[in-house]
């Protein structure tokens, strides 16, 4: 049940009916799976944030940063 609950949480919504009827080893697999590719997708965000950040001017970085919430 707890499974559920995680990936109803990662979806924001309820489990669609083929999620659902998935055997719970499976549900587990997909949930790490889904929390994984969120944590690679934020670190691949804030890489190119950073990198961005290259491109503007040394003096107004912090400014920009503090703007943007990086």
């Amino acid at each position: 049940m707890t499974t559920k609950r995680t990936l109803a949480q990662q979806l924001d919504g309820p489990l669609p009916a083929g999620i659902d009827a998935l055997p719970d080893d499976q549900q587990q697999v997909l949930a790490d799976a889904l929390s994984q590719a969120r944590r690679a997708q934020a670190e691949a965000l804030q890489s190119a944030g950073e990198s961005a950040l290259s491109h503007i001017p040394f003096f107004i970085r912090p400014a920009v940063r503090k703007a943007v919430g990086l």
